[in-house]
């Protein structure tokens, strides 16, 4: 029995993102529960601005104190408890504990057919599959790994990441309009394809004066990015500020080695930008049709990006129209309302 007159959800975060937020917020505007969040530090590669909302209270981790949560949850304070993935020690200390909430498991780690995955999806059946009522995932191949830990389809919700398009800007440049911008954003690592996707790319840019490579993000790799005067490394912006250069480019790449999700793929999806991703990717399979509004390349085939970027290029003035078409359509398949649905139906 819940003791308390207003449902109430705690989410037991790792590091906070402003998607994640503006999730949070659409909760808060839709006056369906309060919300209590615990996160980890902010990253100071991606130093996030966190502002106070009506109805969320936010804790810092290392000011969490795990009794007094379990004491709440004992007492039925929480209707629903949503925890990030499963490397932390006290939160998952927390849902071993007995409480009267329904316990979430939130992941975007994706099934790969391996003997490693193979066991380590057998170890969380036996470990952890006890101690929640339910998973939530971004997509299918985070399902995938779901119903191999234990989870029916019943108890699969997708949809958990969710690109903020609120106050993004469509982009509707002329087909002759001049630089010809490629887009990116993500964090300068190996995991992303960097540097090579990039160094990849440098031979064209010389044979192509009026392509332009803008970059956005940070990262340890920064000074080994190579240098060419048409590539603007642009360093980390808050969403606010990122909403309103998608316009700006002509088309989006992510060349990622691993890429659970990629909600950078949605966002740019939402300006109605032809996408240029990896097969690694999750997020491909949600957003990109493959010849209309963008293709697909194999993990780690650099030379195939170049390829795609200029038929991208070469794309005629109704194959913009249509591929801005789809990834607008795809782009609103995925949003706010329906995770929020999701939420309500776990605390009614």
């Amino acid at each position: 029995m819940h003791n308390s007159p207003r449902p109430k959800v705690l989410f037991l975060f790792r590091e906070l993102a402003g998607y994640f937020i503006s999730c949070l917020k659409e909760l808060a505007n839709q006056n369906i529960c309060d919300v209590e969040v615990v996160y980890w530090p902010v990253n100071a590669e991606a130093p996030l601005v966190l502002s106070q909302l009506p109805g969320i209270i936010w804790t810092k981790r290392e000011d969490w104190d795990p009794m007094e949560y379990k004491a709440r949850d004992q007492r039925g304070e929480y209707r629903c408890v949503v925890v990030s993935g499963w490397s932390d020690p006290g939160y998952n200390a927390f849902v071993q504990s007995k409480g009267l909430s329904k316990r979430v498991l939130a992941f975007d780690t994706q099934w790969q057919n391996t003997m490693k995955m193979r066991l380590g999806s057998f170890w969380m059946r036996w470990k952890w599959r006890k101690h929640y009522n339910t998973v939530w995932v971004p997509g299918e191949r985070q399902a995938r790994l779901a119903r191999a830990m234990g989870f029916a389809e019943a108890e699969i919700a997708t949809g958990f990441y969710v690109a903020d398009l609120q106050g993004i800007e469509i982009q509707d440049k002329d087909r002759d309009s001049k630089p010809w911008i490629i887009g990116c954003v993500a964090r300068l690592v190996h995991e992303k394809g960097f540097p090579e996707s990039i160094e990849e790319l440098v031979p064209l840019l010389n044979q192509n004066p009026h392509w332009e490579i803008h970059i956005w993000g940070t990262g340890p790799l920064k000074e080994q990015m190579p240098k060419h005067q048409q590539i603007q490394y642009q360093g980390f912006a808050q969403p606010e500020r990122l909403k309103k250069i998608w316009k700006e480019w002509d088309v989006f790449i992510l060349a990622s080695r691993y890429e659970p999700w990629g909600v950078a793929v949605h966002e740019a999806a939402g300006a109605g930008l032809p996408l240029i991703v990896s097969d690694a990717v999750g997020a491909g399979d949600d957003f990109v049709v493959p010849g209309v509004n963008g293709w697909i390349i194999p993990n780690g085939d650099f030379s195939a990006l170049g390829n795609f970027l200029k038929q991208a290029d070469g794309m005629s003035s109704a194959d913009r129209k249509r591929a801005r078409e789809v990834s607008l359509e795809k782009a609103g398949l995925i949003n706010h309302q329906q995770w929020c649905k999701t939420i309500k139906n776990w605390i009614d």
